[in-house]
């Protein structure tokens, strides 16, 4: 909410200082600006990757614990009530290691997501404000959906960033 307060500050100050002086204020969409970058393509392909191979290895241990709870429930009316009872626990064990896991992809696929794309962004950013500067431009929205740009009628960069990257 503070994010969205201060743009619009930001643009209603604005608004007083760029009347008569258009080349103040353009806009890019970045994320779009940023699928079209052949090094954001290469990083989806490796963060799919990494996400399979741990899909992969999760899936196996799944496959383990659901064969362990079938022999289970298949002995459970043979076994002693102390063995029943090690065999439930081991079973809760192993379901809490699966959630933990699962917990443990996700937050490294986020971090391997991350510092990935930092590097990428930072390309991106670096040649937008060389453009941006290259034609006398004091500020550069960001018009991209999630970024809460409500009007764009400033100059739209990405045309001329796309030629300055050879997109």
């Amino acid at each position: 909410m503070i994010k969205y307060a201060s743009l619009f500050l930001l643009v209603f100050a604005l608004s007083f200082q760029a009347k008569g002086q258009s080349k103040e204020v353009a806009h890019i969409d970045m994320n779009a600006l940023l699928d079209l970058m052949p090094e954001k393509q290469q990083a989806q392909a490796e963060i799919s990757r990494t996400d399979q191979a741990y899909r992969e290895d999760f899936q196996a241990s799944y496959r383990e614990y659901q064969a362990k709870f079938q022999k289970f429930d298949e002995e459970k009316s043979t076994l002693t009530p102390e063995e029943s009872a090690k065999r439930e626990s081991d079973l809760q064990l192993i379901e809490r290691n699966l959630a933990q896991t699962q917990q443990n992809i996700e937050k490294q696929l986020k971090e391997t997501e991350d510092m990935l794309y930092k590097p990428i962004r930072e390309k991106a950013e670096k040649i937008v404000n060389q453009v941006a500067e290259a034609q006398g431009f004091f500020y550069v929205f960001d018009s991209s959906a999630d970024n809460g740009m409500i009007m764009a009628k400033g100059k739209n960069l990405l045309p001329d960033v796309k030629k300055s990257m050879g997109l």
